[in-house]
């Protein structure tokens, strides 16, 4: 998984390394074992992959990357915090990407008091053309979805109820 840590630490890393090897490919993968909220540092979520779907060749999905003594395939019930959590790594690869790789700002995440840049994950020709072109039909839907939430999220906020 091509991350590059700011003051070149290795404190983020993972184990055991994203597998390429399951029916979902990862295009954007970061660490998350060490941010996964209540369960920091104890869960089998290793990574939040954006990438190309299991179940179909022209869709795009986000993927909790498990791991405890394999790689599990199974979809899971999401605890709330890891949907947000997820929620957020996936505007920054939607919205956020600059030259194959995206910055992790400090403190976005759950104990992470560095920031750190996601590279893009190395790809064949067909897998990223399949991945830009998926978003390059879904753009103005997406980028209309996070704007719907930013409008809720910002009425909430007025309101007092966060």
């Amino acid at each position: 998984m091509p991350i590059q840590e700011f003051d070149a630490t290795n404190d983020y890393s993972v184990k055991p390394p994203l597998s390429h090897r399951l029916s979902h490919k990862p295009v954007y993968a970061m660490p998350y074992w060490h941010f996964d909220g209540m369960y920091s540092k104890r869960t089998d979520a290793k990574y939040l992959s954006v990438g190309l779907s299991q179940w179909g060749d022209t869709d795009l999905s986000l993927k909790i990357m498990r791991h405890d003594n394999q790689w599990s395939p199974q979809s899971e019930e999401i605890p709330l915090h890891r949907v947000i959590d997820s929620t957020i790594f996936l505007a920054k690869v939607l919205l956020d990407r600059e030259n194959r790789s995206v910055e992790i700002e400090r403190n976005l995440f759950v104990n992470q008091l560095r920031g750190f840049l996601v590279k893009q994950e190395t790809v064949d020709a067909k897998e990223q053309d399949r991945f830009d072109t998926f978003l390059d039909n879904h753009d103005a839907n997406l980028k209309a979805r996070f704007n719907k939430l930013y409008q809720l999220l910002s009425n909430l906020k007025t309101q007092g109820k966060f």
